[in-house]
């Protein structure tokens, strides 16, 4: 094995508010990369997909178009941006050694993503474990727990594309299924577990669909979320999605697994009865919104009682939310009184009507992470959320202030420490 497992050379940066060096910026995010291991990773789990003795190994590969991507990079050919500067990226792959390997792991996909998903892990784990005290796994609890966001969402296409089809908006695109870890308020920083490409006409409210990406995504989770015999710590999990994830199929299994839920519902016609009940706001409670501010105009209440389920697992509650009509909506038969009423379900053991609807609302933030993710062709998947990855961790152990209180998501004060953390494992990890 290579004595060097690092993928780019060790520079010393700091800020002089002169532009000295161009896309110096990216040493924050080179360094990262190496300091959790990256290239021995890849060359452990990926090595088949390049020559014996190639110069260029998986972790440089991957690493430089990983990299190439947050610099503005969308082709293969942008990697120019980093060749022009071989004292800050080292040497880069040229595009044809890049379409080779491209290639390789083409012929042979199942091989490939099951060694890039080994990847994902590993660098989760190590990761997670170098955050010490805020690690995800360590702060997640029944109250508090990790949140996983499941989500489908149509995303265009411009050209003729491997699996793009005309889809029910009339466009022409994919209906990529994302699973992902949320953290924070405002946009929410958050981390990609598992991605399907599907083609565009394919439906989003396939529990088969939900389970398969679902049980992708809990094999990513590290192992610092399982106890010793290599169980789950299910009741620190919860799984959010839209209206196509309420299924009683898919909610069965999640209570079969262990694992909390919270996801929107659609409505029965209501009855005369119903409709009198939604008009009587004082035995609702006032909407709380992302901020932690208090909406005069909104309410939620617990319906339970009012609306029966049926078939669903047990401990499953319903919930309504009531606000005002945005402006230039259509109304519907459940708009009463101008007002438009939604609803989710949860079986989550807190009882704070207004803190579970916010943070049920918190989950349509998910839809941008599909965007921001979203490959130009297969391949190209894998590479988005590698960069994804990184730069998450990156924002995350940055950023700690940018958080929703009571989200398990204090990530530190500063990179810096993290870094020596990390450093500091990959020493006790090298051969």
């Amino acid at each position: 094995m290579l004595n060097d497992t690092r993928v780019f050379p060790s520079l010393p940066a700091a800020p002089t508010g002169q532009s000295l060096v161009s896309h110096a910026g990216l040493n924050v995010l080179t360094s990262f990369l190496d300091a959790t291991g990256f290239g021995a990773l890849c060359e452990e789990q990926l090595a088949g997909f390049v020559p014996e003795t190639a110069t260029h190994r998986p972790g440089r590969v991957l690493g430089s178009l990983a990299v190439m991507l947050p610099d503005g990079g969308e082709h293969v050919s942008d990697l120019d941006t980093l060749r022009d500067s071989p004292d800050l990226f080292g040497p880069v792959a040229s595009n044809a050694t890049v379409s080779r390997f491209v290639e390789r792991a083409t012929e042979e996909p199942e091989a490939f993503t099951l060694g890039f998903a080994a990847v994902a892990k590993a660098l989760r784990s190590r990761i997670w474990e170098a955050a010490g005290p805020r690690n995800p796994a360590t702060l997640a609890t029944r109250l508090d727990p990790l949140i996983i966001d499941l989500d489908a969402t149509l995303v265009d296409a411009h050209s003729e594309k491997e699996l793009a089809t005309g889809h029910y908006k009339r466009g022409f695109g994919h209906s990529p299924f994302v699973a992902s870890l949320d953290y924070g308020r405002g946009n929410g920083t958050g981390e990609v577990l598992a991605a399907e490409l599907r083609a565009g006409n394919q439906g989003a409210n396939s529990a088969k669909d939900h389970i398969r990406v679902l049980d992708k995504a809990l094999a990513q989770l590290p192992d610092s979320m399982r106890d010793e015999h290599g169980k789950l710590h299910a009741d620190r999990i919860l799984v959010r999605t839209d209206s196509a994830g309420a299924s009683r199929e898919f909610l069965n299994h999640l209570h079969s697994l262990g694992l909390q839920f919270s996801t929107s519902y659609t409505l029965p016609v209501p009855n005369e009865r119903f409709v009198h009940w939604i008009n009587d706001k004082d035995l609702w409670e006032r909407v709380i919104e992302q901020d932690g501010y208090e909406r005069r105009d909104a309410w939620v209440i617990d319906a339970t009682k009012v609306i029966k389920l049926h078939g669903y697992p047990a401990g499953t509650r319903l919930y309504l939310r009531a606000e005002p009509l945005h402006p230039g909506a259509q109304a519907s038969i459940f708009d009463v009184d101008g007002h438009r009423v939604t609803a989710f379900l949860t079986n989550a053991p807190r009882w704070n009507v207004a803190f579970l609807d916010a943070r049920h609302r918190a989950r349509g933030r998910c839809e941008n992470r599909i965007c921001e993710t979203w490959p130009r062709f297969a391949f190209c998947l894998v590479l988005d959320l590698t960069n994804h990855y990184f730069n998450v961790r990156k924002h995350s152990l940055t950023n700690p202030d940018e958080v929703m209180e009571g989200q398990n998501c204090q990530w530190g004060t500063g990179v810096q420490a993290s870094h020596v953390s990390l450093i500091t494992l990959q020493r006790g990890l090298r051969v």
